[in-house]
């Protein structure tokens, strides 16, 4: 199998590339940054890009399957127009351009609580699931995860009180609310690598349960 990777420089990315990089299912896999990783594989293939003209890259995009971990702050983007245009208008784009390529199948991270009628982080990460959809009918699988829990290359004061709380909580959410649990990054990148090697019999939309069941 080949696989693109688009926010490979992320807590979630990373963690898919390394798992990528180490499954011997995977023969390439393609990464589109804005800056050099350093990282050096055989498999690797590493396409430098300000990702502003996403056309200009079309040959590039090859690939059977497509992770998009792409996901911003608005303190991170600088205002909501650019975070829109990271997390929602770049995943589709992509979509668009790999599915002409060939790939076959797409696998996002989203958020828990995704909905159209949600607030702007819930409904923009909502556009993005409908948006790659139509790209990949019936082969999209949404990662809708809680809290993610991992090492930030960023220090986020609120993440941090975020965690000691979700510790205390964690334990108390079950049955309809156990899809709200904090998620440690490192299994959703693991469940999101072997989903994509076997997606048959699994649901389109995977919270918690699901994307611990899926490891």
């Amino acid at each position: 199998m080949k696989a693109i990777i688009i926010g490979a420089t992320g807590l979630v990315g990373n963690l898919i590339l390394k798992e990528v990089l180490n499954d011997k299912d995977f023969s390439e896999v393609r990464i589109f940054v804005r800056k050099p990783t350093g990282i050096v594989n055989p498999k690797l293939k590493e396409i430098v890009n300000p990702m502003k003209d996403i056309s200009a890259m079309s040959t590039d995009i090859q690939g059977d399957v497509l992770f998009n971990a792409l996901g911003t702050t608005i303190k991170q983007a600088g205002s909501k127009e650019e975070q829109q245009r990271i997390d929602r208008d770049l995943p589709i784009a992509f979509a668009g351009i790999a599915s002409k390529n060939g790939a076959g199948l797409m696998l996002n991270v989203s958020s828990v609580g995704a909905k159209m009628n949600g607030g702007f982080y819930l409904k923009t990460k909502a556009e993005m699931e409908n948006g790659t959809e139509k790209f990949f009918p019936n082969k999209t699988f949404h990662f809708r995860p809680g809290f993610l829990v991992g090492k930030r290359n960023d220090f986020r004061f609120a993440e941090k009180i975020a965690f000691g709380v979700m510790r205390i909580i964690d334990p108390i959410l079950a049955g309809s609310s156990k899809k709200y649990r904090s998620m440690p990054a490192d299994k959703l990148a693991k469940a999101m690598v072997i989903l994509s090697k076997n997606p048959v019999g699994k649901p389109t939309v995977l919270y918690f349960s699901d994307i611990v069941g899926c490891i």
